[in-house]
């Protein structure tokens, strides 16, 4: 499970980061390099990633929100089920 979770949350981070580049708006590599910086903060990188898809990629806010901050049900549920 375990790696499942580390595979979903680079690939997530992936797409976050192009949404992150996409939202800024400085064009190719100052907008890649602004979003490098901001893309694995935990919650400001999926706020940004949500702003991006939802105002950049025309995304409404549910499935915005769906895909950058998956994390938090899942380990809710994950929380919920572990034996410690």
């Amino acid at each position: 499970m375990q790696v499942f979770f580390v595979i979903a949350y680079f690939g997530i981070g992936f797409a976050q980061l192009f949404a992150i580049q996409d939202w800024l708006g400085w064009g190719g590599l100052f907008g890649f390099i602004g979003a490098l910086f901001v893309t694995y903060i935990p919650f400001v990188g999926s706020v940004l990633g949500v702003l991006g898809a939802h105002d950049v990629w025309h995304w409404s806010w549910l499935s915005s929100l769906l895909l950058f901050f998956w994390y938090i049900p899942l380990a809710l549920v994950a929380a919920l089920f572990s034996k410690n």
